[in-house]
Protein backbone atom coordinates (compact mmCIF):
# COMPACT_ATOMS: atom_id res chain seq x y z
CA UNK A 1 0.00 0.00 0.00
CA UNK A 2 0.76 4.06 -0.59
CA UNK A 3 0.67 5.73 2.83
CA UNK A 4 0.63 9.52 1.99
CA UNK A 5 2.38 11.12 5.73
CA UNK A 6 0.87 14.28 6.57
CA UNK A 7 3.09 15.86 8.97
CA UNK A 8 4.80 19.14 10.28
CA UNK A 9 6.55 21.36 8.88
CA UNK A 10 10.15 20.55 9.03
CA UNK A 11 11.92 23.36 9.48
CA UNK A 12 15.22 22.22 11.30
CA UNK A 13 13.49 20.56 13.62
CA UNK A 14 15.55 17.51 14.33
CA UNK A 15 12.49 15.90 16.50
CA UNK A 16 10.35 16.52 13.30
CA UNK A 17 12.18 15.06 11.38
CA UNK A 18 13.61 12.14 13.71
CA UNK A 19 9.56 11.41 14.50
CA UNK A 20 8.92 11.35 10.50
CA UNK A 21 12.24 9.38 9.86
CA UNK A 22 11.00 6.37 12.48
CA UNK A 23 6.95 6.50 11.12
CA UNK A 24 8.26 6.51 7.68
CA UNK A 25 10.79 3.69 8.98
CA UNK A 26 8.39 1.28 10.88
CA UNK A 27 5.71 1.60 7.90
CA UNK A 28 8.35 0.45 5.28
CA UNK A 29 8.91 -2.54 7.76
CA UNK A 30 5.50 -3.32 7.29
CA UNK A 31 5.47 -3.51 3.39
CA UNK A 32 4.15 -0.11 2.53
CA UNK A 33 5.58 2.42 0.48
CA UNK A 34 5.39 5.98 1.44
CA UNK A 35 5.59 9.51 0.56
CA UNK A 36 5.82 12.50 2.69
CA UNK A 37 3.56 15.47 1.91
CA UNK A 38 4.88 19.06 2.05
CA UNK A 39 2.10 21.48 3.81
CA UNK A 40 3.66 24.60 4.42
CA UNK A 41 2.35 26.98 6.41
CA UNK A 42 -0.31 29.62 4.30
CA UNK A 43 1.94 32.65 2.42
CA UNK A 44 1.63 35.72 3.90
CA UNK A 45 -0.40 38.02 2.23
CA UNK A 46 0.39 41.56 3.86
CA UNK A 47 1.64 44.13 0.80
CA UNK A 48 4.80 44.59 2.08
CA UNK A 49 5.24 40.67 1.66
CA UNK A 50 3.48 40.91 -2.20
CA UNK A 51 6.11 44.00 -2.55
CA UNK A 52 9.12 41.65 -1.85
CA UNK A 53 7.79 38.79 -3.70
CA UNK A 54 7.56 40.41 -6.82
CA UNK A 55 11.04 42.52 -6.20
CA UNK A 56 12.50 38.90 -6.41
CA UNK A 57 10.10 37.88 -9.21
CA UNK A 58 11.66 40.08 -11.10
CA UNK A 59 15.46 39.56 -10.21
CA UNK A 60 15.36 43.41 -8.58
CA UNK A 61 16.73 42.24 -5.08
CA UNK A 62 17.87 39.06 -3.91
CA UNK A 63 16.23 37.11 -2.07
CA UNK A 64 18.08 37.22 0.90
CA UNK A 65 16.21 34.79 3.24
CA UNK A 66 15.83 32.23 1.16
CA UNK A 67 20.03 31.87 0.83
CA UNK A 68 20.22 32.01 4.24
CA UNK A 69 18.24 29.49 4.74
CA UNK A 70 19.22 27.35 2.43
CA UNK A 71 22.45 27.93 3.84
CA UNK A 72 21.70 27.32 7.06
CA UNK A 73 19.11 23.99 6.15
CA UNK A 74 22.44 22.22 4.16
CA UNK A 75 22.73 19.60 7.06
CA UNK A 76 19.04 19.16 7.34
CA UNK A 77 18.14 18.81 3.98
CA UNK A 78 20.61 15.93 3.32
CA UNK A 79 19.16 14.18 6.17
CA UNK A 80 15.72 14.25 4.55
CA UNK A 81 17.16 13.57 1.32
CA UNK A 82 19.09 10.98 2.76
CA UNK A 83 16.21 9.48 5.00
CA UNK A 84 12.49 11.22 4.11
CA UNK A 85 12.31 11.18 0.08
CA UNK A 86 10.26 11.14 -1.40
CA UNK A 87 8.57 14.12 -0.20
CA UNK A 88 5.90 16.01 -2.36
CA UNK A 89 6.42 19.69 -3.08
CA UNK A 90 6.00 22.52 -1.25
CA UNK A 91 2.02 22.79 -1.02
CA UNK A 92 0.49 26.40 0.50
CA UNK A 93 -3.21 26.03 0.34
CA UNK A 94 -5.97 23.25 0.23
CA UNK A 95 -5.75 23.72 -3.18
CA UNK A 96 -2.55 22.70 -3.91
CA UNK A 97 -3.06 20.10 -1.51
CA UNK A 98 -4.98 18.48 -3.48
CA UNK A 99 -2.69 18.01 -6.28
CA UNK A 100 -1.40 14.96 -3.63
CA UNK A 101 -4.74 13.33 -5.57
CA UNK A 102 -2.40 12.07 -8.84
CA UNK A 103 0.85 10.52 -6.36
CA UNK A 104 -1.32 6.85 -6.35
CA UNK A 105 -1.87 7.32 -2.49
CA UNK A 106 -4.34 4.70 -1.47
CA UNK A 107 -4.51 6.36 2.19
CA UNK A 108 -3.71 9.34 4.15
CA UNK A 109 -1.77 9.58 7.98
CA UNK A 110 -1.64 12.42 9.75
CA UNK A 111 0.80 12.63 12.98
CA UNK A 112 2.78 12.72 14.66
CA UNK A 113 3.69 15.62 16.59
CA UNK A 114 1.97 18.93 17.12
CA UNK A 115 0.00 18.36 13.91
CA UNK A 116 -3.32 19.68 15.92
CA UNK A 117 -2.39 22.07 17.54
CA UNK A 118 -4.23 25.28 16.68
CA UNK A 119 -1.85 27.94 17.61
CA UNK A 120 0.78 26.19 15.18
CA UNK A 121 -1.58 26.10 12.51
CA UNK A 122 -3.91 28.41 12.15
CA UNK A 123 -5.82 28.87 8.97
CA UNK A 124 -4.35 25.62 7.68
CA UNK A 125 -5.77 23.57 10.58
CA UNK A 126 -8.86 21.79 8.39
CA UNK A 127 -6.22 20.12 6.41
CA UNK A 128 -4.41 18.71 8.71
CA UNK A 129 -8.21 16.62 9.64
CA UNK A 130 -7.84 15.87 5.71
CA UNK A 131 -9.99 18.75 4.25
CA UNK A 132 -8.33 18.18 1.07
CA UNK A 133 -9.62 14.99 0.91
CA UNK A 134 -13.56 16.04 0.51
CA UNK A 135 -15.75 14.21 -1.72
CA UNK A 136 -12.44 11.44 -2.63
CA UNK A 137 -13.75 8.37 0.09
CA UNK A 138 -9.79 8.17 -0.08
CA UNK A 139 -8.90 6.18 3.59
CA UNK A 140 -7.37 8.45 6.06
CA UNK A 141 -6.00 7.77 9.72
CA UNK A 142 -3.96 9.24 11.99
CA UNK A 143 -0.93 8.20 14.41
CA UNK A 144 0.19 9.83 17.70
CA UNK A 145 -1.43 13.21 16.44
CA UNK A 146 -0.78 15.67 19.25
CA UNK A 147 -3.15 18.83 20.15
CA UNK A 148 0.07 20.12 22.50
CA UNK A 149 -2.21 20.76 25.24
CA UNK A 150 -4.77 19.92 27.38
CA UNK A 151 -7.75 23.08 26.27
CA UNK A 152 -9.55 23.49 23.16
CA UNK A 153 -8.24 26.53 21.20
CA UNK A 154 -10.02 25.43 18.21
CA UNK A 155 -12.55 28.41 17.42
CA UNK A 156 -16.14 27.25 17.56
CA UNK A 157 -15.98 27.22 13.20
CA UNK A 158 -13.11 25.55 13.19
CA UNK A 159 -14.27 22.57 15.94
CA UNK A 160 -17.70 22.32 13.71
CA UNK A 161 -15.68 21.61 10.61
CA UNK A 162 -12.82 19.39 12.40
CA UNK A 163 -15.90 17.37 14.01
CA UNK A 164 -17.05 17.03 10.37
CA UNK A 165 -13.81 15.76 9.33
CA UNK A 166 -12.78 13.22 12.14
CA UNK A 167 -16.05 11.14 11.19
CA UNK A 168 -14.69 9.99 8.22
CA UNK A 169 -11.56 8.57 9.80
CA UNK A 170 -10.95 4.96 9.67
CA UNK A 171 -8.81 4.96 12.61
CA UNK A 172 -7.65 7.55 15.36
CA UNK A 173 -4.87 7.52 17.75
CA UNK A 174 -3.23 10.28 19.49
CA UNK A 175 0.26 10.67 21.50
CA UNK A 176 -1.06 12.36 24.66
CA UNK A 177 -4.14 11.24 26.86
CA UNK A 178 -5.50 14.45 27.37
CA UNK A 179 -5.71 14.84 23.28
CA UNK A 180 -7.94 11.40 23.41
CA UNK A 181 -9.97 13.87 26.09
CA UNK A 182 -10.12 17.09 23.71
CA UNK A 183 -12.05 14.28 20.99
CA UNK A 184 -14.00 13.15 23.09
CA UNK A 185 -15.28 16.24 25.34
CA UNK A 186 -15.26 18.61 22.79
CA UNK A 187 -14.92 17.17 19.02
CA UNK A 188 -17.70 14.32 19.80
CA UNK A 189 -15.95 11.13 19.05
CA UNK A 190 -16.64 8.40 21.23
CA UNK A 191 -14.41 7.15 23.28
CA UNK A 192 -13.60 3.79 22.26
CA UNK A 193 -12.81 4.91 18.99
CA UNK A 194 -9.64 6.41 20.48
CA UNK A 195 -6.56 5.03 20.95
CA UNK A 196 -3.28 6.40 22.66
CA UNK A 197 -0.24 5.58 21.28
CA UNK A 198 3.83 5.89 21.78
CA UNK A 199 5.41 9.20 19.40
CA UNK A 200 6.89 7.02 16.38
CA UNK A 201 10.41 7.49 17.44
CA UNK A 202 9.82 5.31 20.35
CA UNK A 203 8.86 2.74 18.24
CA UNK A 204 12.74 2.02 17.14
CA UNK A 205 15.48 0.99 19.00
CA UNK A 206 18.44 2.39 19.85
CA UNK A 207 20.59 0.05 17.91
CA UNK A 208 18.41 1.77 14.86
CA UNK A 209 19.43 5.26 15.75
CA UNK A 210 22.84 4.36 16.45
CA UNK A 211 23.49 3.36 13.15
CA UNK A 212 22.75 7.02 11.61
CA UNK A 213 25.66 8.30 13.64
CA UNK A 214 28.11 5.01 13.36
CA UNK A 215 31.70 6.73 13.62
CA UNK A 216 30.59 9.78 15.07
CA UNK A 217 32.55 9.52 18.56
CA UNK A 218 34.01 13.13 18.44
CA UNK A 219 32.33 14.52 21.60
CA UNK A 220 34.77 14.81 24.67
CA UNK A 221 34.16 12.27 27.64
CA UNK A 222 32.77 13.59 30.90
CA UNK A 223 30.16 16.19 29.86
CA UNK A 224 26.90 17.51 30.39
CA UNK A 225 24.88 18.04 27.48
CA UNK A 226 22.52 20.98 27.07
CA UNK A 227 19.67 20.88 24.35
CA UNK A 228 17.71 24.31 24.89
CA UNK A 229 14.92 25.72 22.72
CA UNK A 230 14.20 28.70 24.82
CA UNK A 231 17.32 30.21 26.71
CA UNK A 232 14.66 32.30 28.89
CA UNK A 233 13.75 28.28 30.69
CA UNK A 234 17.19 27.82 31.66
CA UNK A 235 19.49 29.43 34.47
CA UNK A 236 23.49 29.35 33.22
CA UNK A 237 24.35 29.56 37.29
CA UNK A 238 22.70 25.90 37.66
CA UNK A 239 23.95 24.53 35.02
CA UNK A 240 27.43 25.39 36.06
CA UNK A 241 26.90 24.54 39.95
CA UNK A 242 25.59 21.34 38.56
CA UNK A 243 28.72 20.80 36.00
CA UNK A 244 30.85 21.21 38.72
CA UNK A 245 29.01 18.88 41.43
CA UNK A 246 29.54 16.26 38.86
CA UNK A 247 32.65 17.08 37.45
CA UNK A 248 31.64 17.65 34.05
CA UNK A 249 32.31 19.72 30.64
CA UNK A 250 29.52 20.87 28.98
CA UNK A 251 28.30 20.27 24.86
CA UNK A 252 25.42 22.46 23.92
CA UNK A 253 23.44 22.01 20.48
CA UNK A 254 21.19 25.18 19.34
CA UNK A 255 17.70 24.52 17.31
CA UNK A 256 17.10 27.20 14.67
CA UNK A 257 16.49 30.35 16.45
CA UNK A 258 13.94 32.48 14.93
CA UNK A 259 16.20 34.98 13.55
CA UNK A 260 18.37 33.19 10.95
CA UNK A 261 20.82 35.90 10.72
CA UNK A 262 22.13 33.99 14.49
CA UNK A 263 23.44 30.96 12.84
CA UNK A 264 25.34 29.66 10.08
CA UNK A 265 24.12 26.35 9.51
CA UNK A 266 22.22 23.64 12.04
CA UNK A 267 23.92 20.54 13.05
CA UNK A 268 23.55 17.21 11.42
CA UNK A 269 21.26 15.23 12.83
CA UNK A 270 23.03 12.33 13.62
CA UNK A 271 25.99 14.73 15.38
CA UNK A 272 22.71 15.49 17.66
CA UNK A 273 21.63 11.80 18.45
CA UNK A 274 25.26 11.13 19.21
CA UNK A 275 25.88 14.04 21.32
CA UNK A 276 23.34 12.11 23.49
CA UNK A 277 24.23 9.04 22.86
CA UNK A 278 27.65 9.64 24.56
CA UNK A 279 26.76 12.45 27.23
CA UNK A 280 26.70 11.46 30.89
CA UNK A 281 23.84 13.65 31.69
CA UNK A 282 21.14 15.96 29.53
CA UNK A 283 19.26 18.88 30.20
CA UNK A 284 16.75 19.96 28.02
CA UNK A 285 13.28 21.30 27.40
CA UNK A 286 12.32 19.44 24.50
CA UNK A 287 10.22 16.99 24.05
CA UNK A 288 12.27 15.04 21.51
CA UNK A 289 15.50 15.68 23.70
CA UNK A 290 13.75 14.04 26.68
CA UNK A 291 12.74 11.17 24.34
CA UNK A 292 16.07 10.23 23.25
CA UNK A 293 17.43 10.83 26.59
CA UNK A 294 15.42 8.30 27.44
CA UNK A 295 15.40 6.00 23.95
CA UNK A 296 19.30 6.22 25.19
CA UNK A 297 19.22 5.31 28.52
CA UNK A 298 20.58 8.65 29.91
CA UNK A 299 20.18 10.36 33.50
CA UNK A 300 18.18 13.37 32.38
CA UNK A 301 16.29 16.67 33.75
CA UNK A 302 13.74 18.11 31.57
CA UNK A 303 12.87 22.03 32.23
CA UNK A 304 9.19 22.63 31.82
CA UNK A 305 8.84 25.41 29.33
CA UNK A 306 5.45 26.99 29.03
CA UNK A 307 5.45 28.70 26.29
CA UNK A 308 6.11 25.38 24.06
CA UNK A 309 3.64 23.59 26.30
CA UNK A 310 4.16 21.53 29.93
CA UNK A 311 1.37 18.92 28.92
CA UNK A 312 3.31 16.57 26.53
CA UNK A 313 6.21 16.76 28.41
CA UNK A 314 4.47 15.53 31.65
CA UNK A 315 2.40 12.86 29.81
CA UNK A 316 5.60 11.83 28.31
CA UNK A 317 7.62 11.16 31.52
CA UNK A 318 4.32 10.11 33.25
CA UNK A 319 4.30 6.93 30.71
CA UNK A 320 7.77 5.52 32.14
CA UNK A 321 7.25 6.77 35.73
CA UNK A 322 9.76 9.66 35.16
CA UNK A 323 7.38 12.32 36.77
CA UNK A 324 10.31 13.74 38.82
CA UNK A 325 13.02 14.39 36.16
CA UNK A 326 10.56 17.34 34.88
CA UNK A 327 11.52 20.58 36.68
CA UNK A 328 9.33 23.81 36.52
CA UNK A 329 11.91 26.37 37.29
CA UNK A 330 15.79 26.82 35.74
CA UNK A 331 16.14 27.20 40.02
CA UNK A 332 15.03 23.60 40.52
CA UNK A 333 17.66 22.33 38.14
CA UNK A 334 20.07 22.23 40.85
CA UNK A 335 17.41 19.51 42.94
CA UNK A 336 18.78 16.61 40.42
CA UNK A 337 16.48 13.41 41.80
CA UNK A 338 19.01 11.63 44.10
CA UNK A 339 17.91 8.21 42.88
CA UNK A 340 18.98 6.40 39.64
CA UNK A 341 16.24 5.59 37.07
CA UNK A 342 15.58 1.87 36.85
CA UNK A 343 16.06 1.62 32.99
CA UNK A 344 15.13 -1.94 32.86
CA UNK A 345 11.18 -1.05 34.34
CA UNK A 346 11.21 1.96 31.56
CA UNK A 347 12.64 -0.44 28.72
CA UNK A 348 9.40 -3.41 29.90
CA UNK A 349 7.67 -0.36 29.52
CA UNK A 350 8.47 1.07 26.28
CA UNK A 351 8.26 -2.67 24.59
CA UNK A 352 5.02 -3.10 25.76
CA UNK A 353 3.75 0.03 24.72
CA UNK A 354 5.61 -0.64 20.72
CA UNK A 355 3.31 -3.54 20.49
CA UNK A 356 0.02 -2.07 21.27
CA UNK A 357 1.30 0.97 19.23
CA UNK A 358 2.01 -1.12 16.51
CA UNK A 359 -0.50 -3.36 16.48
CA UNK A 360 -3.05 -0.25 16.12
CA UNK A 361 -1.18 0.82 12.76
CA UNK A 362 -1.13 -2.90 11.38
CA UNK A 363 -4.83 -3.09 12.50
CA UNK A 364 -5.89 -0.08 10.78
CA UNK A 365 -3.93 -0.27 7.88
CA UNK A 366 -5.16 -4.04 7.25
CA UNK A 367 -8.81 -2.49 7.74
CA UNK A 368 -8.21 -0.23 4.73
CA UNK A 369 -10.38 -1.58 1.42
CA UNK A 370 -9.32 0.19 -1.66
Amino acid sequence: MKIGILTVPFNNNYGGLLQAFALKSVLGGMGHDTVIINRRRNRPTGFKFKVYALLVKLHLIDDYLSKKTAALSINTDRFKEKYLEPITEPNYSTQELRRCLDLGINAFLVGSDQVWRYRYAKDSIDDYFFSFLNGTGIPRFSYAASFGTEVMDYPEDKRVTVTRLLKQFCGLSVREESGKDLLVDDLGVAPDKVHTVLDPTLLLSSDDYKQLFQGQSDHPWGYLFTYILDEAVIDSESISSLMKSMDLGRVDMKAQTGDVSKQEVIEPVEKWLSAIYYSDFVITDSFHGTVFSIIFNKSFLTVANPTRGITRLQALLKQFGLEDRLVMSPEQIMSVPQTTIDWSVVNMKIQELKASSINYLATTIDSIVF
